[in-house]
């Protein structure tokens, strides 16, 4: 199976629920089974996010359902055919995705808090989209040739 891969980054766990939590609830919308892997527990901004952000339409029951505890012990066999987000550093991701390489999983979805890498260009190279608050894009939409022009393409 060819796995999919996707990055995210953001700044701040709110931030990152922004960006996250719609993307899951499409996938939910979908019938797709999800699975996240946590560095450290999230669970309490969830739920506060969920409560207190009334503009966009969730399914706020499957959501906190998936489970936003720190993933100390997991077993990778429940992860095949699903759809994977991992959340952590950078270090961290690359252990998940490393273990997930012999795993049957259909997408897996990295998130990087942005202070926290170097390189994002060399994060870019390993994966073939890019999630943002707009939804996922390719990467080559993200170079920065592509960003000059349309800047130029707007300022004139």
């Amino acid at each position: 199976m060819n796995t999919q891969k996707i990055c995210s980054f953001y700044i701040s766990e709110f931030h990152l629920l922004t960006i996250l939590l719609p993307y899951i609830n499409e996938k939910i919308i979908e019938k797709r089974k999800i699975a996240v892997i946590l560095q450290k527990d999230i669970s309490e901004n969830v739920e506060n996010y969920l409560k207190n952000v009334r503009n966009i339409n969730l399914d706020n029951e499957k959501i906190i359902n998936i489970g936003w505890k720190e993933s100390k012990r997991r077993n990778i066999d429940d992860l095949k055919g699903k759809d994977v987000v991992v959340v952590g550093d950078k270090e961290y991701i690359e252990n998940i995705n490393n273990e997930l390489e012999n795993f049957e999983v259909k997408e897996i979805l990295n998130c990087y808090k942005v202070n926290e890498i170097e390189r994002i260009d060399m994060i870019l190279s390993g994966h073939s989209k890019v999630l943002n608050t707009e939804g996922t894009r390719d990467v080559t939409k993200f170079s920065q040739n592509a960003q000059k022009r349309k800047t130029i393409k707007t300022q004139i």
